[in-house]
């Protein structure tokens, strides 16, 4: 069993922590399950606490990492599936993020089995005091998870939505969902063809209604219907408000825009599409209200 990869671009080794960093702000451990072409990371809610959403994140190995290879513990296997600390994987990374004063000129990840199993973050560092490269080495230890314990670790599915949308306004939007967790419990996402969202929640004393218009329709999924009944679409879910508040408070990338897929009285599917090849997913089920 071997893995090492190897980041030269200074813009794809900051992305690459601030998605480590996202994880570390949703739950204690996180999965990563290492294929030949892609790498991914989970946060699972089994293995984290209530009010924390469901994410996954996929990349491209050649995307980010010009030197890749992955060969599993056995030939007939397709992966490497290892559990961790998403802490410590966020700590190692650390170096990585802008505003240091060092400079970065490459990052290896590496499997190793020291005294204990481990992905070691070898970082290549020029700081400002020397002009000689230095490696800065973290070693974050993993469990390696068996393949007869896979299937507890499957990679999600996206759903099948109605209706996308895509919201520009992140910031506002979670800024907006963090003050509305204060107010109600649930929060619903009322979305149309028309390229409108709505987000109400309610409470004893108010209904508050904030509107987003003129958004970019990226889906509309209506089964054998006319373009008419399609453009007439209208879908909505009431969602968990600290969910959705964790989601968005948790993320740590520059993103402006995201796609919100509504699928009726069942879940909202939370897409950031970092890269073609990188994408972040999250779910946040339906809930009773």
């Amino acid at each position: 069993m071997k893995f090492r990869a190897k980041m030269l671009d200074v813009l794809y080794m900051r992305e690459f922590q601030a998605i480590a960093a996202t994880l570390a702000k949703l739950a204690k451990d996180c999965v990563m399950i290492l294929g030949q072409e892609r790498m991914h990371f989970i946060v699972n809610e089994e293995h984290c606490s209530t009010s924390s959403p469901l994410v996954w994140v996929s990349i491209g190995s050649k995307d980010y990492f010009p030197e890749y290879k992955m060969t599993p513990a056995r030939p007939d296997e397709d992966f490497i599936v290892l559990v961790m600390s998403a802490m410590h994987l966020s700590r190692a990374l650390a170096v990585l993020r802008s505003g240091t004063s060092s400079s970065v000129h490459s990052c290896k990840l590496k499997l190793k089995q020291i005294q204990f199993p481990c992905i070691s973050v070898i970082a290549s560092v020029v700081s400002p005091s020397s002009a000689e490269p230095r490696e800065v080495v973290h070693d974050v230890p993993v469990t390696v998870v068996p393949a007869s314990d896979w299937p507890s670790f499957v990679l999600p599915k996206v759903p099948s939505t109605q209706l996308v949308l895509g919201v520009p306004s992140l910031r506002l939007l979670r800024s907006l969902i963090d003050k509305l967790k204060n107010i109600s419990p649930s929060l619903i996402f009322h979305g149309s063809a028309t390229g409108e969202l709505n987000l109400v929640a309610e409470s004893e004393m108010a209904t508050i209604t904030t509107r987003f218009s003129r958004l970019l329709l990226h889906k509309v999924n209506q089964p054998q219907s006319s373009s008419a009944a399609a453009s007439a679409l209208e879908v909505s879910c009431s969602v968990d408000t600290r969910k959705a508040s964790a989601f968005f408070n948790a993320l740590q990338l520059p993103n402006e825009e995201i796609m919100i897929g509504i699928d009726n009285e069942r879940c909202i599917c939370l897409q950031l599409d970092i890269r073609s090849q990188v994408v972040l997913h999250s779910i946040l089920p339906a809930v009773c209200i």
